[in-house]
């Protein structure tokens, strides 16, 4: 959306999710659009010349007209996945036409943001959610890469995905790639391989690829365990074997009892033999106890941490008082609000 309006308001109009979803599925929502374009000017014939495929001839008014149906069916159901995006608690996020939350302007400035997916709830919707958010990141850290060096984010930006697997795309692919200029840092945390599997082997090997630190909490999945001790790789040591004999005789002849004879003897054997084997052993990962993780640093420096849980008193957080967010007001811009003309898109 272009923040910048003409004086006649015809062009330059801001848009939401509930704008396109309403323009996609609704012919008078597409008309009111029309009304407002400036269709002399590039943007104008460019969506004329995109809308002429969707057109047909209506024989009560003499007129061509943009066939919904078609579009719908070009479309497959976008335009009704936007509207849940435009509605409800998404909505109150998503409708507004100038945002709190700029993700290029946090990155550059080193502020936190926080976005709580409702994965128990809305599963689907958070996940396309999420793939969108990281979208939009991904822009972001486009735009970081074009600043000059001294600019860009020091200490780098540290960007956590948790349940990276309900989101993950092929797109993950070329971030992980090409964040590092810009100064972030990726961490995306996966229950299992599969996660990233389901996308593509692909992405699997450039995350791992890409990736200088991994840290492996216990796990349960065989397959992952097996993949993460390949990744840890083995070693090759000497081992030691020690072997020791002792040995007692006595003898005496018969017709002699006092000519008799005893010896004893004791051997001792010492071996060393190359063992190679893993450098932590998959029952090693099965069997961490809560708090505890395999951390592998550049593919050679291996630790076994202790991660301390902290946490906070009633006293601590009466005296902090009430969490609050920073308000911070952003630009007004005028929206092209179509839902606010309801009443006119509605039939009779």
């Amino acid at each position: 959306a272009n923040p910048h309006l003409r004086k006649d308001g015809i062009e330059g109009l801001a848009y939401n999710f509930l704008d396109l979803s309403l323009v996609l599925n609704n012919q008078r929502a597409l008309e009111m659009l029309l009304d407002k374009i400036n269709l002399r000017s590039d943007a104008g014939r460019q969506l004329l010349a995109w809308l002429e495929p969707f057109k047909t001839y209506n024989k009560e008014t003499g007129k061509n007209s943009v066939d919904m149906r078609r579009m719908k069916d070009a479309f497959g159901g976008i335009g009704g996945r936007m509207h849940t995006f435009g509605t409800g608690k998404f909505g109150k996020i998503t409708s507004t036409y100038y945002p709190e939350v700029n993700l290029f302007d946090a990155i550059v400035n080193n502020k936190i943001v926080y976005i709580a997916l409702p994965t128990m709830g809305k599963a689907e919707a958070a996940s396309n959610f999420g793939k969108m958010a990281v979208g939009d990141y991904r822009t972001a850290v486009s735009w970081v890469q074009a600043l000059p060096k001294n600019k860009r984010p020091w200490p780098p930006t540290l960007c956590f995905f948790d349940e990276a697997g309900s989101y993950v795309t092929p797109a993950w692919a070329r971030i992980f790639e090409q964040a590092r200029s810009a100064h972030q840092v990726l961490v995306p945390a996966v229950q299992t391989m599969a996660n990233l599997d389901a996308v593509s082997e692909e992405l699997r090997a450039m995350v791992i690829g890409n990736t200088w630190t991994k840290i492996m909490f216990k796990l349960g999945e065989a397959e992952t365990i097996k993949a993460l001790t390949d990744i840890i790789g083995k070693e090759k040591y000497g081992a030691l074997n020690v072997g020791y004999g002792e040995s007692e005789s006595n003898s005496k002849q018969a017709s002699n009892a006092a000519d008799s004879s005893m010896g004893s003897a004791q051997s001792k054997n010492v071996t060393m033999r190359e063992v190679e084997d893993y450098r932590v052993r998959p029952t090693t990962l099965s069997k961490l106890p809560k708090g505890e993780a395999i951390v592998l640093y550049g593919n050679s420096k291996l630790y076994h941490i202790k991660i301390p849980m902290v946490d906070f008193t009633q006293q601590f957080y009466d005296k902090i008082g009430k969490f609050e967010v920073n308000k911070i007001p952003g630009r007004r811009v005028e929206g092209l609000d179509i839902a606010s003309h309801i009443d006119r898109l509605i039939t009779d």
